[in-house]
């Protein structure tokens, strides 16, 4: 049941917090969002601090989430629910071992599919230091 790609804004906010800090971090793009009924895939490109451009992809299906970025940095993370996977993050000043423990996926989108929301929360240990929780939620409303 493939469908014409629909334009969206995307919208992903990231709230990271350890015992002695807190950072948020928000990205918008706009991008397009194609529906084959098995997967939902949104593509669309961020500016890094630097006004680089990073392509992201973000493939949800009923057993996992995955998040892929090109550009300045590389990264292609899995999010399954009550599972470890490990990755690695590629950036201009040096490459990062990722392990993300994913604690939820919850992910919920209008009876027509126009918008929709994808809520990850899960630990992140780069380089086997100590684990960061981590809130994502993503939102994409067509445009």
């Amino acid at each position: 049941m493939a469908t014409e790609p629909m334009s969206v804004k995307v919208t992903v906010k990231t709230d990271i917090t350890d015992d002695n800090a807190r950072e948020q971090m928000d990205v918008t793009g706009r991008g397009k969002c194609y529906d084959n009924g098995d997967s939902l895939v949104l593509i669309f490109n961020e500016k890094d601090e630097d006004g680089n451009s990073v392509k992201n992809m973000t493939t949800i299906t009923s057993d996992k989430v995955t998040i892929k970025r090109k550009g300045t940095v590389k990264m292609n993370q899995i999010f399954r629910e009550n599972r470890a996977t490990e990755s690695t993050y590629y950036h201009p000043y040096g490459t990062m071992h990722m392990e993300t423990k994913t604690n939820q996926i919850d992910f919920s989108r209008s009876g027509n599919g126009d918008e929709g929301r994808l809520l990850i929360s899960y630990s992140l240990s780069l380089n086997q230091q100590e684990p960061q929780r981590h809130k994502l939620t993503l939102t994409y409303e067509r445009e």
